[in-house]
């Protein structure tokens, strides 16, 4: 009986001995092995994901919308006017300055003001008043591409949420107008703007080096239906000219002396509402760069919230 025992003891050590070598720590060479293949697949990860993320983002990008890059920028006006140091001009405010290096996190805008159009499809689906310059309620004849405009900043902030946007901040639009051109003045850069002597003493009229037409509704009877002239750097269409536009932001006209370096919201509280670019009833530039030039991508207006004015129109972001 005890050799019985004995022999089956002996068979079950033979049977776990080849099981033990198998879960025994690798030599070695082995652990090399392992090293280098876990290395290439961190490698072929690491390679894949910004292809992934690209196609990620491609396959998420909101129609008729535009990616603004996250990064610094600089916001306000980075150059000097005369009357920043000369009594020659009446101005209550130079609420563009100091300018301030800005960083925001990357975020979509509309690639067109809201048109006649999309807002009539809000109108439709709230029930609501249209604005009271279309007649009959209806979109006036020809003019569904026209951006919408006698639309006050609650109608405006409740359109985009609408449609799962919101209003950009001012820092946001100001980033977006200047087409990826920092420090300059205008949407379209600033290659025809003069800087010869004669133009740096007061007044500053007709800055300009050509008489060709700026790629902006200006000066107009009307507005003209989105997309009318070449984009801006970002692809961004009427950054300046045809409607001003609301943005999120409360008007402080000192706001600039405080505001945070990252992704600033505006302040907290306000009466007006802050009103960006130039409109289809501004003048043509003329003073460029100066106190009475409202088509500089640095240039600030306001208006209360509930204000409609043919001027004022906007576009969403997300």
């Amino acid at each position: 009986m005890k050799s019985k025992i004995l022999l089956m003891l002996f068979c079950l050590f033979c049977a776990v001995i080849p099981l033990a070598a198998q879960t025994t720590a690798p030599d070695g060479a082995e652990r090399k092995r392992d090293s280098a293949q876990l290395r290439e697949a961190e490698r072929k990860r690491d390679s894949e994901q910004p292809q992934e993320a690209e196609r990620k983002r491609d396959s998420e990008q909101p129609q008729e919308m535009v990616q603004i890059p996250a990064g610094k920028f600089w916001m306000g006006r980075a150059y000097t006017i005369y009357v920043d140091s000369a009594d020659l001009v009446a101005t209550d405010r130079k609420d563009d300055r100091p300018a301030n290096n800005i960083y925001l996190d990357a975020f979509y805008i509309d690639k067109y003001e809201v048109t006649n159009a999309d807002y009539a499809k809000y109108v439709e689906a709230k029930g609501i008043r249209p604005p009271w310059h279309w007649p009959e309620g209806k979109i006036p004849a020809g003019k569904e591409r026209q951006p919408v405009y006698n639309v006050n900043w609650f109608e405006a902030a409740d359109y985009c949420k609408s449609v799962g946007k919101r209003l950009p901040t001012e820092a946001e639009w100001e980033k977006a107008a200047r087409g990826g051109l920092d420090r300059n003045r205008y949407a379209w850069g600033d290659d025809d703007v003069d800087t010869s002597e004669i133009r740096l003493g007061a007044p500053q009229t007709s800055g300009r080096t050509t008489t060709a037409a700026v790629p902006a509704v200006l000066k107009g009877t009307d507005a003209a239906a989105v997309g009318s002239v070449k984009p801006n750097g970002y692809g961004l269409y009427d950054m300046i000219g045809n409607v001003r536009e609301w943005t999120n932001d409360w008007y402080q006209i000192d706001y600039y002396l405080f505001i945070p370096k990252v992704n600033p919201q505006g302040p907290e509280t306000g009466r007006y509402k802050s009103v960006r670019g130039g409109g289809w009833l501004d003048d043509l530039p003329g003073s460029v760069g100066g106190p009475a030039d409202t088509n500089t991508v640095d240039a600030r207006d306001f208006g209360d919230p509930e204000m409609r004015m043919t001027t004022i129109g906007f576009r969403c972001t997300k």
